[in-house]
């Protein structure tokens, strides 16, 4: 099978800055501190800080005590936590996970994206260096590349969920491998205090608001926009009443229950579906039986569990399918276009996507570049579904079926591309093809 790898989009690069003032008080990693001013960074989020970003900066100053940040902490510093929680966020681990991470940016770069590499060959929030083999200097300074690519360290050396114990400075170190070991566990309090603000409302911005299109050629929304459920919830959809046409909703997993709704801009939802263990789940959706109507599921550890009952049926049905790894991303679709959805997963660190076909067997498919946001729809209404990603603001549609040798593609630019949109597709009109859209 002929693959094609897309050229990686690091919108933080176009954003290129020289470190104020202000940042001098800092310091970086073991940089003497008056040096740190002449340190060229870029912005971690396009557009960079936002006004709530400076708010909760000015929030958090008094508490914090770190030697690193401490009462030195401004809106540019919490938008690069922001896009690393919401990253980590963003793979279903615990919040616990960001708090490592965070930890280890604000020693290693006092939370700055650093372009420029004054020590030995170090770079981006991390530090981490392409001699050391942790990516391209391009990759290394993609504040979600650089995250993820410091979560997968963290993933390998801690498995088994090991990460959840144990002293957090340890933890760092054993990840980063630092010459100050000890300098990790002094930056811990300010990495929690950051984490907590940004876990529960990231990304500051409350209710989600859905701007969708239901043309895949054009680059701006051709719905009202709408509003409906709240961050830190998940986007879903499905098509929940059998018309044809896909509506969002909203998966929540601190309650393991999903928010259901057949007309999503009226803002309430039909159904209210617990399923699943409160804390655990990462949601996906699908049609399981063929009836027409798409129902729940949830994956817990490295298990798929499908709700088989309609939403709209207070009675609870299921059945569950070991599949993937535990730290794949679930998904589902009609991949032979049978009328019944069948699972898959969606691998960040390889890009690689693992189907499972009706028989039982497994399509692999490579798409994309790694840590991209995976995506699933029937692009040209064959009635099949494919996959696609997100990278950037910019969708890529796998339009040649899965088990096609040849590649074809269709592409469009849509939304900002920053760290706050989620991207979603689905078949907004009932024409039979998805299209996309995005919520923040």
């Amino acid at each position: 099978m002929r693959t094609v790898l897309i050229a990686g989009l690091t919108a933080a690069a176009a954003f290129a800055a020289t470190a104020t003032p202000a940042a001098a008080a800092t310091g970086k990693g073991d940089t003497p501190i008056p040096f740190t001013a002449m340190i060229a960074y870029n912005q971690c989020v396009s557009g960079g800080a936002t006004a709530a970003d400076t708010a909760l900066a000015n929030q958090l100053r008094p508490q914090m005590n770190g030697p690193r940040m401490g009462r030195a902490v401004n809106g540019y510093n919490v938008s690069c936590a922001r896009i690393i929680t919401d990253t980590v966020r963003g793979r279903g681990l615990d919040s616990r996970a960001a708090v490592i991470a965070v930890t280890t940016a604000i020693t290693e770069s006092t939370l700055h994206n650093y372009t420029e590499a004054v020590d030995h060959d170090s770079l981006g929030l991390f530090q981490q260096r392409p001699s050391q083999g942790w990516g391209t200097p391009a990759q290394l300074i993609d504040p979600v590349y650089a995250t993820n690519a410091f979560v997968n360290a963290m993933l390998r050396k801690y498995p088994n969920n090991s990460w959840m114990s144990g002293d957090i400075g340890a933890i760092c170190q054993r990840v980063q491998v630092s010459a100050v070991p000890d300098a990790y566990a002094r930056e811990v309090h300010d990495a929690q205090l950051l984490v907590t603000a940004l876990w529960t409302g990231a990304p500051n911005l409350g209710v989600f608001e859905f701007h969708l299109s239901d043309s895949l050629t054009s680059s701006s929304a051709t719905r009202s926009p709408f509003s409906y459920g709240n961050s830190p919830m998940t986007p879903i959809k499905g098509d929940w009443d059998g018309d044809g046409s896909d509506t969002v909703s909203t998966f929540d997993k601190a309650s393991g229950k999903f928010f259901v709704s057949n007309d999503p801009a009226t803002g309430d939802a039909q159904y209210v579906v617990p399923f699943g263990n409160p804390g655990e789940g990462s949601p996906f959706t699908g049609d399981w039986n063929g009836d027409g109507k798409d129902q729940v599921g949830t994956r817990m550890g490295g298990t798929f569990f499908l709700r088989t009952t309609d939403v709209s049926d207070p009675a609870e049905a299921a059945t569950s399918i070991a599949f993937g790894d535990a730290t794949d991303v679930p998904l589902a679709g009609d991949w032979d276009g049978d009328g019944t959805d069948e699972i898959g997963v969606y691998r960040p660190s390889t890009g690689q996507f693992f189907l499972r076909t009706a028989a039982g067997g497994t399509v692999t498919v490579l798409y994309g570049n790694p840590y991209a946001a995976p995506l699933v729809g029937d692009w040209n209404n064959d009635g099949k579904d494919n996959v696609g990603v997100r990278m950037g603001n910019t969708y890529f549609f796998r339009t040649s079926e899965i088990t096609s040798p040849t590649e074809t593609t269709s592409t469009i630019a849509y939304g900002n591309g920053n760290g706050a949109e989620i991207p979603v597709t689905g078949d907004w009109n009932g024409d039979g093809a998805d299209t996309q859209g995005i919520v923040f």
